[in-house]
């Protein structure tokens, strides 16, 4: 691609989308870190984001949805399902998440810590968590299954489980330190400990 070639608009308008939804998300991230997640409302967030609360529900849906929404998970998808093909599960998600954490953190690391630590201290956000996370353990089982047909649904449910536990414990851990480490530090740590166990897949 050069830069002669143009963007359908269709691209071009889910860009301009994404930008002002990151940009409310960091407004609200702040108001929400200074103030309180119940303290403020969805309507403050609009006004410091000079966004309508219209907008914003039809956005994100929830007031949770502004700490909790990102766009990542495609692009993190995608990457464990290239490495399927070569590499066991386990491996081919702590290498994919290694790579896009790195990517992702590098350039929005504050902003993610920032939202880490509110999901691990409002309830609300807590509560609206634990769904993302089952959904996570939904997804990866699917892939697990689409990528290895002919192995038992069981363990590509134990193996998504698995992937999701190390992962919500690096990312607790990370927080818990501050991000003085990488996240990505974090997750190699998590399935180092897998391995030692000698827990294979």
């Amino acid at each position: 691609m050069t830069i002669f070639d143009e963007t359908p608009t269709s691209d071009l308008r889910q860009r301009k989308r994404l930008a002002a939804m990151r940009r409310v998300q960091q407004h609200a991230v702040a108001l929400f870190t200074a103030h309180g997640f119940d303290a403020v409302t969805v309507e403050q967030v609009a006004a410091a984001a000079e966004v309508s609360p219209v907008s914003l529900y039809r956005w994100f849906g929830t007031k949770e949805r502004l700490v909790l929404w990102d766009d990542y998970d495609p692009d993190l998808f995608a990457a464990v399902a290239a490495r399927l093909s070569a590499q066991p599960p386990l491996e081919a998600v702590r290498d994919a998440l290694v790579d896009e954490l790195g990517r992702i953190y590098d350039a929005d690391r504050e902003l993610v810590l920032a939202r880490t630590r509110l999901a691990h201290r409002e309830p609300a956000l807590v509560a609206a968590g634990s769904h993302d996370l089952r959904a996570l353990h939904t997804a990866l089982t699917q892939l697990f299954g689409r990528a290895g047909p002919g192995r038992d649904p069981l363990e590509h449910e134990v193996l998504a489980a698995t992937c999701v536990g190390v992962l919500t414990t690096a990312i607790s851990r990370w927080q818990e330190e501050d991000g003085r480490r990488p996240l990505a530090d974090h997750v190699v740590a998590g399935f180092e400990v897998l391995r030692r166990l000698s827990w294979t897949a």
